[in-house]
């Protein structure tokens, strides 16, 4: 996790597991874990930092492991400006077993995303382990955490949620579940500044099961805090992972957007949960989709009405349901909760169709909405990898200004400090541009052909934009690589 400190730091929450491992949110140990932690063994973690700053960063981490009392291990680094570097398990030093969290301290303002897997790679993971997720750092932690989803064995899926203290005192925190079967609460033991511990629902009381344990979780403490949460299964080993960062107050907001939103479109969907933040305890959520491939210039509406304080409400892009949009069709999206504010998250996965023609393997992502307030007219994607070791990354930016359109640039740089920069892009209001393949398509780059690499993109534009970044196997559809689709949101600057 991140917070900003005199020189820029970063906080992340992190464990090693099995061998030279190190990974956000698991449980350590080599057995299989309960069904309400991580399932299996073989997590690690890599950390990819970008360089945001005007001059060449001198980086420092400081890994804690989560036992009190004991000494944080170092590592220091240098990114050039505008470079992205990435740091996996052995970079960092950490012996097997560790489990804990890391501060990052930077002469340069950074940004950062972490990658969990179990995937056999790079001498870390398990065989058949397909598992992956990626969620972006945090670099305002706050005494107040959101999590709009909750799930205890809900369809077979149960959330864990990874707490750090990133104040400068011990202190402890307080979880609320708000589940179909009630209220429930835990309070942690004392944590130490920088340390981390592990709630899960089980923790609380809350019963397993469909529905009765599908809910919301507000977390908080006199000491600020920063969160991730990994939605998973239980099978060993692990084939998918779910995860993304905690919301706080300043992410909450009363219009939000989400660029991906996928009704039944090339065999996925999308879930759209969205928590009310505010003191309405009678929220009226109103959700407008904007369509793009297989719908495109058509506009759906949906709402939830009568949402509690603190509870979910819930949009399936299904056939049926409260779902407005026709099958096939590619879309963005924008919240509405007038009187009360909002954070939200966006799971996606294979419907029954594409289950069955990925071999039952299921593939799931989870993402942030974006606040209205956080929109600005760059954006930063520190990992973005363009036909490297059969990975590519989809990057969807979506115009979220005022006007009727918008004029897009993206810039590639590798860690070498190489930029190839695109032509301008025109995407219409509530509209999204899908940057993908683009070392087949010299012509966005006035003829030049981008190498197949691991880059930093920054996208600029005339209007306020909003992007996500998922990354899938390569060739898309005919990788001879397995593994879960992962995604996370690009930085607003």
């Amino acid at each position: 996790m991140f917070r900003n400190l005199k020189r820029k730091s970063v906080y992340v929450v992190m464990s090693v597991i099995a061998s030279l491992l190190f990974t956000s949110i698991a449980v350590a140990q080599d057995a299989p874990n309960s069904a309400d932690d991580l399932p299996g063994s073989g997590w690690w973690t890599g950390i990819q930092l970008q360089n945001i700053g005007a001059a060449k960063a001198t980086v420092s981490i400081n890994s804690y492991q989560s036992t009190a009392g004991s000494t944080p291990i170092g590592k220091s680094v240098e990114i050039l400006k505008d470079a992205s570097t990435t740091l996996l398990p052995q970079d960092l030093n950490l012996s097997n077993g560790f489990q804990g969290s890391a501060v990052v301290s930077s002469d340069q303002p950074l940004n950062a995303i972490v990658n969990v897997t179990n995937l056999e790679a790079l001498g870390n993971g398990v065989a058949n382990g397909y598992a992956a997720a990626q969620y972006q750092g945090v670099n305002a932690p706050a005494t107040d955490l959101r999590f709009p989803l909750v799930k205890r064995d809900h369809n077979g899926k149960t959330t864990t949620f990874s707490i750090q203290n990133a104040g400068s005192v011990a202190a402890t925190a307080t979880a609320t579940f708000k589940v179909g079967a009630g209220e429930f609460t835990f309070t942690t033991p004392s944590i130490e500044p920088g340390r981390m511990v592990i709630i899960n629902p089980a923790a609380a009381g809350v019963p397993a099961g469909k529905d009765v344990s599908l809910g919301s979780l507000t977390v908080t403490s006199s000491q600020p805090l920063a969160g991730v949460v990994s939605e998973h299964g239980s099978e060993n080993p692990a084939v998918q992972l779910q995860s993304t960062r905690a919301f706080t107050p300043q992410d909450f907001n009363a219009t939000l957007y989400a660029p991906i939103i996928k009704s039944e479109f090339k065999g996925r969907f999308t879930g759209l949960q969205v928590q009310n933040v505010s003191d309405n305890d009678s929220l009226t959520i109103n959700v407008t989709y904007t369509g793009g491939e297989g719908c495109v210039g058509q506009t759906f509406t949906s709402s939830a009405t009568g949402v509690k304080k603190g509870a979910s409400a819930t949009f399936v892009h299904l056939a049926g349901g409260n779902n407005p949009m026709p099958a096939g069709c590619l879309a963005s999206a924008v919240v509405n909760a007038p009187g009360g504010q909002v954070v939200a998250i966006v799971n996606e996965a294979f419907t029954g169709s594409g289950l069955a023609g990925n071999g039952g393997r299921q593939e799931s992502t989870t993402y942030s909405a974006f606040a209205a307030s956080a929109a600005t007219t760059t954006v930063k994607a520190p990992l973005y990898k363009e036909n490297s070791n059969n990975k590519a990354t989809g990057l969807q930016v979506q115009n979220v200004g005022n006007a009727k359109a918008t004029n897009v640039i993206a810039t590639f740089t590798d860690a070498n400090g190489t930029s190839y920069v695109t032509t301008a892009h025109s995407i219409e209001k509530g509209a999204a541009w899908t940057i993908i393949d683009m070392y087949k398509k010299p012509a966005e780059f006035n003829g030049t052909t981008i190498i197949g690499g691991v880059y930093g993109v920054t996208v600029t534009s005339d209007q306020p934009i909003v992007a996500i970044a998922n990354e899938s196997t390569y060739p898309f559809g005919n990788s001879p690589k397995k593994q879960d689709k992962n995604n996370y949101e690009a930085f607003n600057k």
